[in-house]
């Protein structure tokens, strides 16, 4: 993995902006690790990307996170903070995204959903039709008394299972995160979506950014890519004297 200069997030930031969640991780994937081809990206679990992007997070904006929640019961709003590591979690190979299950006569074999299946699942309105597409994307066969069964023919209590294995096998993809209100004493937990997470703090250190290159580019005529080429220090340091 690679360090990402300005310019390189900028187009990052751009190309995502229309496009999405599953490909904004890709492109921010493809560009941070050279040493991947896309199509190898697009098949890492989503908790080995997960992991990927909690990297590409930690080496553009530092080990640290800052968030702000509500309380659900009070509404009184939280300021948590915490590293990056703590939000790691035992990320296996590729060797480890096959499972089986074998639960009341039932034989299941199923791979760990990818980018792939995110982007299939995507176009999806309706969140049980995007569920019922990612996990028949997923179960790569079912049989029952040696006999092969449609997908759709498992019980619920056997989809359910199937899921909850998926859960455990890929952790990184559901990180939970605790919260306590200093207020009012109510505890809950809520999953850490990276990818969201990250994405909010690039579009804001985006616009943030190119406010930057135009102030500079109104005040001296410098090109923008002269501006993305200087380290933030600099662009601080002409900040200030163009602001007096």
């Amino acid at each position: 993995m690679r360090f990402l200069a300005a310019a390189e997030l900028l187009e990052v930031w751009e190309q995502g902006s229309s496009q999405p969640p599953a490909q904004r991780a890709l492109a921010l994937l493809s560009m941070a690790c050279p040493d991947l081809n896309h199509e190898a990206l697009a098949r890492l679990s989503i908790g080995r990307r997960d992991g990927l992007l909690l990297s590409v997070r930690e080496a553009t904006f530092g080990a640290r996170l800052s968030s702000i929640t509500s309380c659900p019961k009070c509404g009184e709003q939280l300021e948590t903070n915490f590293d990056v590591e703590d939000l790691r979690t035992s990320t296996g190979s590729a060797a480890d995204e096959q499972g089986a299950l074998s639960a009341d006569g039932y034989e299941v074999r199923f791979r760990l959903p990818d980018s792939t299946d995110l982007l299939a699942a995507g176009g999806q309105r309706d969140a049980e039709a995007a569920r019922k597409i990612l996990f028949e994307r997923c179960v790569l066969s079912a049989r029952r008394k040696s006999a092969q069964l449609p997908i759709d023919a498992l019980p619920a209590q056997i989809v359910a299972e199937i899921e909850r294995e998926m859960l455990e096998m890929d952790s990184q993809a559901n990180v939970q995160v605790e919260f306590v209100c200093p207020a009012c004493g109510e505890k809950w937990s809520a999953v850490f979506d990276i990818l969201s997470f990250l994405w909010g703090e690039l579009d804001s250190w985006a616009q943030r950014l190119l406010l930057e290159v135009h102030r500079l580019a109104s005040a001296y005529g410098w090109r923008e890519a002269d501006i993305l080429e200087m380290s933030a220090t600099r662009r601080g340091i002409y900040l200030n004297m163009v602001s007096g």
